[in-house]
């Protein structure tokens, strides 16, 4: 059987968007452990025209406590204490405790990708 294609939704955030496409966003941490599997994933807003496509190379779960510091690097903080901050906004019940799954791809491709080189 031919595997559905997987979403991720991306908060309507620039700055992420931009890190996204230009390659220095290459993870995102979500609350609980969620099935998602290696190979295709669109990467999308549902509040703003906003999508690429891009390759799952890995997913863990875990609790966030054990988030790595790589981790919360590559998903643009500094330290799980500000990666539970700003997770807390989406899932206000969120504690260290809480289990996670961590998402990682590469390749990302899609239209936007080639204009950032217009910039």
């Amino acid at each position: 059987m031919k595997p559905a294609l997987q979403a991720l939704l991306i908060a309507p955030d620039c700055c992420v968007r931009d890190q996204i496409v230009w390659g220095t966003k290459t993870v995102t941490i979500r609350e609980g452990h969620r099935d998602y599997k290696l190979g295709k994933v669109m990467l999308c807003c549902h509040l703003e025209p906003w999508a690429v496509m891009a390759d799952i190379t890995e997913v863990r779960h875990c609790l966030l406590k054990e988030v790595t510091k790589e981790e919360c690097f590559d998903d643009g903080f500094s330290n799980r204490v500000e990666l539970l901050h700003d997770l807390q906004r989406f899932y206000p019940d969120l504690t260290a405790n809480s289990p996670v799954t961590v998402i990682k791809w590469a390749n990302v491709t899609g239209t936007l990708v080639p204009k950032r080189n217009a910039c």
